[in-house]
């Protein structure tokens, strides 16, 4: 996890979604949030009570929600780290914007602030030129092994696939 203090992935996708609905509306609603976040209102409340409690977030009773501005800069740092990392898989990586979303989303979670700040630049150097991806991709060797091919191709891990999870065995000698 990204933050020291303990915040969990859970609790960041709350701060900004909340973020995300204060931009376009000034406040947040539990049911919009429960929306958001594919919850229900009262897993939300529940959620809520922790963050408020933390002083990220304040929650009246009626349903509106609003970011602390502890909560509002920490919201703005996972959307930075979110976007840093959409940014890298899309314009750098040349993923599509599905996959990239649901990457970015997973990792924008464990990634250290080095790391995106580096990858930030790095995203800045191919918007500005500076870095020219078709020589470098050009001159990278294109390795593939027979199982990171079907991986990709079907995008998901192979390996795991073939582990069978209730057993606990390989489901290939079985």
């Amino acid at each position: 996890m990204h933050q020291p203090d303990g915040l969990s992935a859970t609790h960041e996708m709350y701060l900004k979604v909340l973020f995300r609905l204060q931009k376009e509306n000034d406040i947040g609603r539990v049911r919009d949030l429960a929306k958001g976040l594919g919850v229900t209102a009262g897993t939300v409340s529940a959620v809520l009570k922790k963050l408020e409690k933390s002083g990220l977030v304040a929650h009246d009773h009626y349903g509106a929600v609003k970011l602390t501005t502890t909560g509002l800069l920490i919201a703005e740092c996972i959307v930075r780290r979110f976007e840093t990392m959409k940014a890298f898989l899309t314009e750098v990586l040349g993923l599509d914007e599905e996959t990239a979303e649901v990457d970015a989303c997973e990792m924008e979670h464990t990634v250290s602030p080095v790391t995106v700040n580096r990858l930030e630049r790095l995203v800045q150097m191919v918007r500005t030129g500076a870095l020219d991806l078709k020589a470098v991709r050009r001159d990278l060797p294109v390795i593939h092994t027979e199982v990171c091919s079907e991986c990709e191709a079907s995008g998901v891990c192979q390996a795991v696939s073939a582990w069978d999870i209730k057993q606990g065995t390989d489901a290939r000698n079985n």
